[in-house]
């Protein structure tokens, strides 16, 4: 049984990173008992918490019932429904596939929205499969999602049938969010119909619900509320259910002059190019195991007529490779 997966049952492991978890086979310690037999103080150092919490994890893998401990997710992919995007996935090893957990990162406006959009109607046409998205920002586009159907002309049944299988529902703060995969994860221990046909859940966008978490104190409200959220995400993910949470990036330079919503706060200068930095803080970059940038093509500009180019970088990944990109357009069918 995958050690990662009975670590994540615990309390204690839930609070663990991703990043922390992968030092474990990275230093040999593969195994229930490799675990066991690792010494304390090995433990302490590698991932930089108190001796106290290691001896708390041994014990509770030691209360876990026989038979507790999921088979993990069912091994198969579902495909994106973009060509070049799977190609993308799978050279870094990270096919779509059930209790994945990306992160879609961008600046505001380029375009992250049209690739949950296409994700989300591709999820439904393909897969038969409920998608819950997650509307942060009050903006969701019934019409947008009409209009790709009609340009992939769709007949109005299967239109109808699509729209309904996404699942719209609004959350305006962290804690809301919270509440929500609460309640669904609540619904999938009752085994309630409408939870077991969903299989994707979608944020757009994470980001929006700490436009206004600025301050020292409001950090650590915001870090509380990010951990509870990632321990939710990490118990979802294990019962096979994806997610793809979008994210606001800005330049570096920029990053301090920005707030979460993407509002400048004061003045800044031209900066050149360089890589887009994710918001949410260190803490938060963790949680996903890939991370993708959505980014203009180097020559493209804002104030220009969009040809609806877009590069997709894969800027971190726990499973495999970064740096690699494909190519992609926005298209009135959505993104191909």
């Amino acid at each position: 049984m995958d050690l990662r997966l009975m670590i994540l049952q615990t309390c204690t492991g839930k609070l663990l990173s991703e990043y922390q978890l992968n030092l474990l086979r990275k230093n040999n310690i593969c195994s229930l008992i490799d675990f066991y037999d690792a010494d304390e103080k090995k433990l302490h150092e590698l991932w930089a918490i108190n001796i106290q919490s290691v001896r708390e994890l041994k014990k509770e893998l030691s209360l876990l019932p026989k038979g507790s401990v999921h088979e993990g997710t069912p091994d198969f992919n579902y495909e994106t429904g973009i060509e070049e995007l799977d190609k993308l996935l799978h050279s870094v090893e990270q096919p779509f596939k059930p209790g994945r957990v990306w992160e879609l990162c961008g600046q505001p406006g380029v375009g992250k929205t049209q690739v949950l959009y296409t994700l989300a109607l591709n999820f439904v046409w393909k897969h038969s499969q409920a998608v819950l998205f997650i509307d942060t920002k009050r903006e969701f586009s019934c019409k947008r999602i009409q209009d790709m159907l009609r340009a992939r002309k769709v007949d109005a049944e299967a239109c109808e049938r699509a729209m309904k299988e996404i699942r719209v529902v609004q959350a305006a703060t962290g804690a809301d969010i919270n509440d929500l995969l609460n309640s669904f994860d609540q619904q999938l221990t009752a085994e309630t119909q409408a939870s077991m046909q969903t299989k994707l859940v979608l944020i757009d966008s994470l980001a929006a619900c700490f436009a206004y978490h600025r301050g020292r104190r409001m950090r650590d409200v915001r870090k509380s509320v990010l951990t509870e959220l990632a321990c939710r995400i990490r118990k979802l993910a294990l019962r096979g259910v994806a997610f793809v949470i979008g994210n606001v990036s800005f330049f570096e330079k920029n990053k301090d002059s920005c707030g979460d919503d993407g509002e400048q706060d004061g003045d800044v200068e031209e900066v050149t190019r360089q890589q887009l930095e994710p918001m949410l803080g260190s803490y938060w970059s963790s949680v996903a195991t890939l991370r993708l940038s959505v980014e203009l093509p180097e020559e493209e500009d804002f104030t220009l007529q969009d040809d609806g180019l877009r590069f997709i970088y894969v800027i971190s990944n726990s499973y495999g490779p970064d740096g690699e990109h494909c190519l992609l357009r926005i298209t009135d069918a959505g993104v191909v």
